[in-house]
């Protein structure tokens, strides 16, 4: 007989891919700069830094390194990120580190739809939960055959 086997478990790194519609729509980002910008945003958007290799990158990625190489030079060139430093070991290698540029940061702080609203917002718009005192339009307690009948 054959064991059950487990359900797969994300990688710990897994929680810093992710890919919001504001990268491919706003910022016009597609292929390997879209999920390089993925990985480096899912670091660095509460203020993080990002400084895995590029290797590591490629591999997570299942790109080339020349391929992340490329893309890292594209988001710098348009002000997505920006380089802060390196660091380098005995061996020589190096890893460079980065955070968003001034282009990311202007788009991705607008609040995204999946985003808990923050306690401003809430306040402002009254921010209890009670019903509203104009309560909900007639037109959204339709059912599919009533509209049909109307229309």
């Amino acid at each position: 007989m054959h064991a059950k086997r487990e359900p797969a478990r994300p990688r710990d790194g897994d929680v810093f891919l992710v890919l919001r519609p504001f990268m491919w729509k706003e910022l016009g980002l597609k292929g390997t700069a879209l999920l390089v910008f993925a990985r480096i945003y899912g670091f660095c958007k509460d203020g993080g830094t990002f400084y895995e290799s590029r290797k590591r990158t490629s591999t997570y990625l299942g790109v080339s390194e020349r391929s992340v190489i490329r893309a890292v030079s594209e988001l710098e060139q348009r002000g997505l990120i920006a380089e802060t430093g390196g660091e380098w070991a005995r061996d020589g290698m190096t890893t460079r580190s980065y955070v968003l540029g001034h282009r990311a940061k202007r788009t991705s702080c607008a609040p995204d739809k999946l985003s808990l609203p923050d306690k401003s917002s809430a306040s402002k718009h009254g921010g209890d939960d009670r019903m509203s005192p104009e309560g909900v339009p007639n037109w959204h307690l339709k059912s599919k055959e009533e509209y049909k009948e109307e229309g």
